[in-house]
């Protein structure tokens, strides 16, 4: 008997549906951003390349809305530039005070500790805002804090905690201020110089529309005078700032090599946002999210995130007594080839995390997820009134078109 070797799938082409993403990232990409990728490369010291350097940073700062030169993308996801802002900034013994109502502040938390500082953490529940009467309290009980890190876009509960007042409150204590905009850059307001912040980064994948691969990140003054004067080396050679500063600077000094097809794809994602405008953007956002939500309670799914204090980009839905979060997940992809996203931490299991961002902030988007809902949840036991979803988004739709509804 002959045995018959199967050809490996690896040898096979590959050809991946057309999802629609609305998951908590990555977000659809535009073709001419994808079409920025198939450019001929560059290698990463050509002079050519250094424009397209240029171009980014310069097109980050008026994101950002900031001045600061060392606004750079670092060659990682939204975790590297979490990392990043902490090994530079913080010294082993440093202290520093976490604000953490989810997931990516517990990450935060946890990449500090791995950086030798004193981590102090506070804990505000999850679907609520930092609180800034406990924040003011912890600042009051330890003295010589460092910085404060806060979420100012929480992924994992669709919750937005209002900034200013948090970073005045820091800087009245004499700490820096880092800022975790891995989901609201772009897709918020966000103000860099104007509201003083110190450290911000953000992610590429979400409100600014490019494939996920690259870090915006930015240092304000404070931060870049505390790393110059730091007593110890930081601990990571691939995130020292001053090594990468070298390279984004017109020494242009070697330190890695960048992902090129990457920068050209944030290149022209970073144009395609500002032929939008910066406002117009958000306020994009702010509609859809506004039909979403509303089509979602018109069927009985409740919000996690509390009133007043909702993330545009991505909106948590409590999933509905006796409804498996696995199987409606399931059967969107399957059946409809639209993806959303499961809970994590305290919320697995309990949430859905529906994402619209950059270029899957979509009307159309909308409608499809939420009739896709309404032909599901019958079939799992959930009643829901057929088109009642859909209704509630149009009126939502022109409310918001006619001033009647707030971000």
């Amino acid at each position: 008997m002959t045995n018959t070797i199967p050809t490996p799938t690896y040898l096979d082409e590959f050809s991946p549906p057309q999802r629609i993403l609305l998951g908590p990232g990555p977000s659809s990409v535009h073709p001419r951003v994808l079409q920025a990728m198939t450019l001929p490369l560059l290698g990463h010291l050509d002079p050519q390349f250094f424009r397209v350097m240029d171009d980014v940073c310069e097109m980050l700062r008026q994101v950002y809305r900031t001045e600061n030169f060392m606004t750079v993308p670092l060659s990682s996801t939204g975790t590297g530039a979490m990392e990043a802002a902490c090994v530079n900034l913080l010294e082993p013994g440093d202290a520093i005070i976490i604000c953490r109502n989810g997931f990516f502040g517990d990450r935060l938390a946890d990449i500090a500790q791995r950086c030798g500082a004193q981590t102090i953490i506070l804990d505000f529940e999850w679907g609520q805002p930092v609180a800034l009467p406990a924040l003011a309290d912890a600042l009051e009980r330890h003295a010589n804090v460092k910085a404060v890190g806060v979420v100012h876009g929480e992924t994992s509960t669709g919750i937005l905690t209002p900034l200013p007042e948090i970073v005045n409150l820091a800087h009245r204590h004499n700490a820096l201020i880092v800022v975790d905009a891995v989901t609201s850059l772009g897709g918020h307001d966000l103000r860099m110089d104007e509201w003083d912040l110190d450290v911000c980064y953000s992610g590429t994948q979400k409100c600014l529309g490019a494939p996920p691969g690259l870090a915006p990140i930015s240092f304000g003054p404070r931060a870049m005078q505390v790393i110059n004067r730091r007593a110890t080396p930081v601990q990571s050679f691939y995130f020292n700032l001053k090594d990468l500063e070298s390279y984004w600077n017109q020494t242009r000094a070697y330190h890695h090599t960048t992902p090129i097809s990457m920068t050209y794809a944030l290149r022209e994602s970073l144009r395609m946002l500002l032929e939008e405008g910066i406002e117009n953007r958000i306020r994009r956002h702010a509609r859809v999210a506004a039909a979403l939500r509303a089509g979602l309670e018109a069927m009985g799914i409740g919000l996690l995130a509390a009133a007043g204090y909702r993330l545009n980009p991505l909106t948590t839905a409590l999933i509905p007594e006796g409804i498996e979060d696995a199987v409606v997940r399931q059967r969107l992809l399957a059946d409809y080839n639209i993806e959303i996203g499961g809970g994590l931490g305290q919320v697995r299991g309990r949430a859905w995390r529906i994402g619209l961002m950059g270029e899957s902030a979509k009307e159309t988007n909308v409608f499809a997820l939420l009739s896709a809902l309404e032909q599901i949840l019958p079939t799992l036991g959930y009643e829901v009134a057929s088109g009642a979803s859909l209704s509630a988004a149009q009126r939502a739709l022109v409310d918001y078109a006619d001033g009647g509804v707030l971000p």
